[in-house]
């Protein structure tokens, strides 16, 4: 069964450039960056691990080869998101399927941690019974494949929050938990008492972001168009941080930038500005 220990442990101190970090394109539309190059670059900054969006597949590029780009530059290909839908019935439900086993199948050939997945969609929380049972089901076919999966909350949605997912995740076997991004946590809720009844172990991975103080235009915009580099907003990250460490959370830290500026720029200097002013967020709050 996998274990926050998985066969690639990454840990508190570890740092991955999640997918849209390095893309130079506004989500979802494909990477003007190649894998090799975001690769490289994450190297060079310093990332341990980097993300993969499972939508973005690179045309020619098997996951052998894949996995052979990053193992020569010491990277992880850590997290793999993204699944919607594992909620529904029908036709819907089907097609999430044969993503999740997409996914599975480029986790299995690059070695990922954790597979990411989608919050309900708002008006489609069918009983909560059933949809725990759902991701339950959904963590045991991924434990074949030694995988994490966190569900991620999003305050448009359903799951709205940390104790919303924690409610769906509780059910799950020990590889099932929740994936907390800073951008959602504050944005939403920002109750401690959410994550204080998550146990540690079952924290799977955090997303880590900044934001204005102020909301300008619509959630979705500012979820997709202003997040911030850590330190350049209004978020408390280092509280938060020090929170997660009072409480022996030890999920790797994932950077997640979606703005215009950030994808403007280079894919070298893109990594270099997500790595440095997260490890100096996280310094801060460690006091180092």
């Amino acid at each position: 069964m996998a274990t926050m220990q998985t066969r690639n442990p990454l840990g508190p101190n570890d740092l991955i450039a999640s997918h849209f970090t390095l893309t130079g394109t506004p989500a979802p539309n494909p990477p003007r960056f190649s894998f090799a190059q975001r690769v490289a670059a994450a190297a060079a900054a310093g990332f341990n691990g980097v993300g993969f969006f499972i939508g973005h597949w690179e045309s020619g590029m098997t996951a052998p080869q894949m996995r052979r780009v990053a193992d020569d530059h010491g990277i992880i290909v850590a997290e793999i998101e993204w699944l919607t839908d594992w909620w529904c019935d029908g036709a819907r439900a089907r097609a999430s399927l044969d993503s999740e086993q997409r996914m599975y199948e480029a986790a299995d050939a690059l070695g990922a941690r954790h597979l990411s997945i989608a919050a309900v969609a708002l008006g489609e929380h069918p009983d909560p019974r059933a949809v725990a049972e759902r991701f339950a089901a959904l963590c045991e076919r991924a434990d074949e494949h030694d995988l994490l999966v966190g569900i991620e909350f999003f305050p448009g949605s359903e799951t709205r929050d940390a104790g919303a997912a924690w409610d769906i995740a509780r059910y799950a076997g020990a590889n099932g938990g929740v994936l907390v991004d800073t951008w959602h946590y504050f944005r939403g809720a920002a109750n401690p008492a959410h994550l204080k009844a998550i146990p540690a172990e079952r924290i799977v991975a955090i997303q880590f972001d900044d934001a204005d103080r102020e909301m300008i235009g619509s959630l979705f915009e500012d979820t997709t168009l202003r997040r911030r580099l850590p330190g350049q907003g209004s978020f408390d990250l280092a509280g938060f941080v020090r929170q997660l460490d009072e409480l022996g959370v030890q999920a790797p830290i994932s950077v997640e930038i979606l703005s215009p500026e950030h994808q403007s720029l280079a894919v070298v200097e893109a990594a270099r500005r997500a790595h440095d002013t997260s490890r100096s967020m996280i310094a801060r709050a460690r006091g180092g």
